[in-house]
Formats: structure tokens, sequence, C-alpha cells
């Protein structure tokens, strides 16, 4: 049975073989498809890998090829798409031959914080007799970062905001500091697509660039540091400074496939005509991987905190520290355990006395989360996950602020409506995120009930109505109380949400508010009667579907923006059944030229085709029929009167399934009409 790849991914961009995939389709047989998708696996190219599994997948329908992509997908940490496919297997999987991946299905849904889901997920597996003791280890650790959840700070004077200017790009942005003359200093890949290597690419390392202030206060000027720094071949990251501003610490890595195949330390002094030739440390090189490092104090004496897979450690990357002696570096010591795991601490960050870093080794809400554990002196004690809006659920770290306090940074991949996406992933790619301590306090404090008082267990979802975005989401599955940090002089919309609940929404604003206040709301859900009631009918194939809210301006075929909630549902079922092959048909009224009628609604037609294709669906799954005048569904036929609401029965879109699967499953709410002919179409002159 083909297994599914795992390859370790640094959270950089995707280095692609290219010139494989361009190898024409028909002359492909399905081994040789295996082969090349193989081999864009094992090369780190995950979504060329994706794109030749799915095409040997389309060929044979073995699940164990779905199942490789579900994972290339984590490995590009595109979860949306991971989870769906996940979903699908578990769904097909009636003889538990993939139970296995149950696991895997829990952690995307927590990385994209659907922790009610993800909670369900793993009280199966704990519940599921044939499951092992390892995968019940993982469920168990997984369940303390959501149970611990209700106890995290909630941060409220903290604001975290995608950074404006030109810093972030479609690549990954990373180790943001401030530099002596206080210029950003960041390494990126700095590219709006991902990297092709196919022969023509020259220079695509990771640089360090640093990036100035505009007049509006945004990153705007960005400028690569020097190749005395920025050395060709190598990738350059990690900029760390001083106290005194003089040295800068930074490392050059050597990639394989998406992995570090090597990574040494450096350290350039800072003089009147800048950073000077670069001079490794060579006490702290070896036969291992060292990042992210960091200037603090231990035992009174200047000390480089680091991350390292060295020996000595508890497993996965550890932090150490060694002693700054002039121009020399102590032996590394391990931090121990009170801050390192068996998995993975990066990015340490040093203030006065507390270590600030990230892991994925110990309890979180997704992902690495920030923690910090303070200095007594002699040991690390206190351990403590610093908590929301500084974390998310998805991976934050490179937590870093001002000498004052009053701000700073983090790196995230959590998603954001000005995120430039890489290969349409809301979740590929870190970015560059800026941290704000606000004087003026302003809070929702919000609390849900039902007719018998406190509901445990909702959902809330703040939407910022005057900036946009992505709503602030969360759940509380012990209690019933919601915290959310609002901004001053913006309206809001809260939705509350539980299931077997119907929804409700309240809308408030922040205006005028010059004082911290907490504004509080009680919010009471009506249960609905009908919950747990069957909600999804089967459809067989031939059996046609209408897709009540396409619509078209009079006498065109383009796709308007009403139309996308029903193709989208299309699109999902497409990617719920990928062996489904549909007859995509559009229909006018009777009215007009019959012939004009007919061309009419194959362009229309060929239009939605058009739509799904460009969103990824093979072409070769969608036959666009254009049936004109031909099937009246009522009495409305050639020179019958009717009322245009008769008519417009006539006027439509529809699928039917032709090949694939006999029968599938669609929610009854799916294709319901949301009412109305809102784009007022009408047939004057004869047309529809």
């Amino acid at each position: 049975m083909i297994k599914a790849i795992k390859i370790s991914l640094i959270c950089f961009t995707f280095l692609g073989v290219g010139s494989l995939a361009a190898q024409p389709m028909k002359t492909v047989d399905y081994n040789t498809k295996l082969q090349v998708a193989d081999l864009a696996a094992s090369e780190g190219d995950y979504y060329g890998a994706i794109e030749w599994y799915t095409k040997a997948f389309e060929e044979s329908k073995d699940l164990n090829l779905q199942l490789a992509i579900a994972d290339l997908y984590v490995l590009a940490r595109d979860f949306n798409k991971a989870e769906k496919i996940y979903d699908r297997i578990l769904k097909r999987d009636k003889k538990r031959e993939y139970e296995d991946i149950r696991i895997d299905f829990a952690k995307v849904l927590k990385s994209q914080g659907k922790y009610r889901e993800a909670l369900s997920e793993y009280n199966t597996i704990l519940g599921d007799a044939e499951a092992t003791d390892s995968l019940k280890a993982i469920a168990r650790f997984e369940l303390k970062g959501i149970e611990m959840m209700d106890n995290l700070a909630p941060n409220l004077e903290a604001i975290v905001n995608y950074l404006p200017g030109k810093v972030n790009s479609g690549s990954a942005e990373t180790s943001p500091a401030i530099g002596p003359e206080g210029s950003l200093y960041f390494s990126s890949f700095n590219r709006k697509k991902e990297i092709i290597l196919d022969g023509s690419e020259k220079d695509y390392h990771a640089k360090l660039f640093t990036a100035e202030k505009n007049d509006k206060g945004e990153y705007d000027k960005i400028t690569a540091l020097p190749e005395n720094i920025n050395r060709t071949e190598f990738n350059t990251a990690g900029a760390a400074f001083s106290r005194d501003g003089k040295r800068m610490y930074f490392t050059r890595a050597l990639l394989q496939n998406n992995n570090i195949e090597s990574s040494t330390l450096f350290v350039s002094t800072r003089g009147d005509a800048g950073w000077s030739s670069t001079r490794e440390i060579t006490e702290l090189k070896g036969d291992f991987i060292i990042k992210h490092p960091y200037v603090g104090e231990l035992f009174g004496n200047e000390v480089l905190f680091f991350s390292s897979n060295m020996l000595g450690g508890l497993g996965g990357y550890d932090l150490f520290y060694s002693q700054i002696k002039g121009d020399s570096y102590g032996i590394a010591t391990n931090l121990g355990n009170v801050v390192n795991t068996a998995a993975d601490e990066v990015s340490p960050y040093y203030n006065n006395g507390t270590l600030y870093f990230s892991s994925n080794g110990h309890p979180n809400i997704g992902g690495f989360d920030i923690f910090y554990a303070n200095w007594n002196g002699f040991n690390w004690e206190g351990l403590t996950n610093i908590g929301f809006n500084y974390n998310s659920a998805y991976d934050d770290l490179f937590f870093r602020f001002n000498e004052s306090g009053s701000s700073g940074f983090l790196v995230s991949n959590r998603p954001n409506k000005d995120k430039k996406k890489m290969k349409g992933s809301d979740s590929c790619c870190d970015d560059i995120y800026g941290v704000y301590i606000r004087e003026l306090v302003i809070d929702l404090l919000s609390t849900v009930e039902d007719q018998n008082g406190a509901l445990n267990g909702a959902n809330v979802e703040v939407y910022d109505l005057t900036l946009g975005g992505y709503p602030e989401t969360k759940t509380n599955f012990n209690g019933n109380v919601f915290n959310f940090p609002l901004l001053a002089d913006r309206n809001y919309k809260a939705i509350f949400k539980k299931e077997g609940y119907f929804p409700d929404t309240i809308t408030f604003n922040t205006n005028g508010i010059v004082e911290d206040k907490t504004i509080k709301r009680t919010i009471k859900l009506k249960a609905d009667p009908d919950y747990g009631k069957d909600e999804v009918e089967i459809v067989t194939i031939n059996q046609a579907i209408r897709l009540n809210n396409i619509y078209y301006n009079y006498d065109k075929s383009d796709i308007l923006p009403d139309a996308e909630e029903d193709l989208n549902t299309l699109l999902e079922l497409m990617e719920d059944y990928p062996d489904m092959v549909i007859e995509l048909s559009s229909h006018t009224d009777a009215r007009g030229d019959d012939g004009y009628n007919q061309k009419l609604s194959q362009r229309r037609a060929e239009s939605a085709k058009t739509w799904l294709t460009a969103k990824g669906v093979n072409k070769d799954r969608i036959k666009p029929v254009g049936y004109g005048e031909k099937v009246i569904l009522n009495k409305c036929a050639n020179n019958v009167r009717c009322t245009d609401a008769e008519h417009r029965i006539n006027r439509r879109t529809e699928f039917k399934i032709i090949a694939g699967p006999q029968t599938i499953e669609i929610k009854k709410e799916i294709f319901k009409d949301k009412g109305g002919d809102r784009t007022g179409e009408t047939a004057p002159r004869g047309k529809n």
C-alpha cells in the first residue's frame, strides 16, 4: 500500500522541480505519473506532487493517493484542503482501513481554530478500543491545549495587526528585529510566487533585508543587506543584535528539498561604514543545525541563546545558551526541561529576566505557541502560555518587543484579509505582524444563555465592520463567558452560535469612547426544534439539481457575484467526490428566437464551467450543455402568455451526475433559492 509522504516543512516557501511537471499529459502513463509525483514530493515540490498524484488518482481512484495528497497539503500548510480530503477518506472508509488518519484530521481542524470539531475527533480516538496507545497519547496531548483555553490570558490590551507596507510578500518573512539605527531587519525570499528550480533561476535564496518607515509610518523602503552578509548560494536569516548595537548575529543555511541541510552561525561588527565582513562562530559549529540567535544575560554574563538539534537536547530543536567571552564563545548549555521538550523549541527572545520562545511541545492552542519562563538566578520557572491575541490556532513565532514594551513584532501564518496568498492558500506562509499595546482598553464581555440559564460550548465571531476582513473567533467549551478586545470608533457585529440552536447576531459600536470601557451583552439562544432530523438528501446519477441562485444580466453570460455561493457549493461537491463527472446545463425561457436562446444558454454553461475550472476542477469532469428553450418546466411554451415569474422558472442552471458515484449526499438547504430574481433579468424584444 502506498503510504502518505512525510516531508519536513520550513516556513519559507516551496522549491519546485518544474521541468518534470512540464511533460504533456497525453504522453504520460499511470506509472510515470506516480514516478513524477514521487520525485516531486521527494524534492520538496509539494504542489507539483499534488498535481501529479491527483492525475494518477483520477485514473486509479486509489484512496492511498488521496491520503498522500492530503499529507502534502498539510506540509504546505494548506489545512483547509487537507481537511476536506481527510474527511472524505474517513467517510468512505467502511472497513476502518484508514482510521489512523483521524488524528491527522483532528490536527488540521485544530490548526484552523475549529476546536469543537477537533474536540469531537480526539474524543472519538480516545473512545476507540482499537486505537493504539501512541495515537491516544497524541490525542490527550492535543486535548490539553484545547482544555486550557479557558484559563489563558485574554491580553485585551494587545493589538496584533498584519504589518502594513511592503515587508510582507507572497513568500514567507521571518526573524524581525529592530537594528541599532532603527531600521527593521527581517529575512525573506521576497517573492510573489513559488520558486521553481528549472535551471532558469539564478539568485533565489533568502536574504536579510532592512526596511525604513515612510511618512505614513509604514515600512516600504526595502533594501537587501550587502554581499558580505547575504552570501550567494546561502539562505540568510535570524538577525539579532548585541545590546550596544555593535554586533549582529545571523545564520547562513543550505537547503535541500525544503529541509535545512546545514546551518552556521556568524557575527558581524558595525562600524562607520556599516556591517563589516563576517566571522564564523566556530565554537558553535558541528554536525547539527543551529538557528535563531538572540543575545541575553545569565549569571551576570552576556550569553547567546539559540535553537539547535545538537546532541545533549531532549529531542527535536531545543534552546541552548553559550557565554560570550569577548571574541570567543563558551560551550553550549541546554536550558533544561522547564523550557525544552521532545518536540521543537525555537525563536528565543530574552528581556529582563524573562525568556520568550515558541514551542509545539508544550500543550498549545495550535501549531507553535508563544510561551515564557522566568529566570530565578539559577533555573527557569513559571512556564506560561502567553495567551490569546499573541497566539492563534496557527504558528506564532519570533515574538519581540521594543525597549519600552509598547510595541513589537511576531511572525505568524494566521489568515488575514491583507495577506498575499501563495497558491491560493490562506495559511501557507509566514508574515510579520505588528504588536501594539494600547492605552485605551475597550472590550466586549458577552454571556451566552438559553432558556435554562448558562449555555456552555457556544462559538462567537466578532466582525470589525469598519475595517473588514476575517472575524475573531472564540469557543468556550467549559463556560459561557467571552472576552474580545475592541478598537475605538469602530462598528462591530457579533454572531453567537451553538449546534442545536438558532444563531443570534448583535451590532454595536465604540464611537466616542475615550476611557477604558467594557461593553456587556447577554445573549439568549433559542433551541432549534428540528435539530438532529435528517438534513441531507440522496441525489442519484442523472438526477437534475437546480442551482437556484445563478442569475445573469440581460443578454449576458458573465458569472455574477450572487452566483458564486452556489458555484462554491458545487465546487465543494466536486472536491468531495473527485471521481464525479457532471453535466452542467443552462436553460432559457421560451421567449425569443430559438437559435439565439440555444447559443446564449451554451455560453452561460461554458461560463459556469470556466469559473469552476479556474478554481482547480479538471475540465474533463464538466460537460457544459446549453439547452436553450428545449426543456420547459411549465405551460410557458412559445406563444403562451405567462408572467415573468412563470417564465423565470424556466431560466435556470442545473447539474447532474453523468459518471462516477451512483449517489451523493447533499444538504437540503444547499441549493435553496435565496429569494428573488435579483438581477431583474427580463426578456424584452424576445431575448433571455
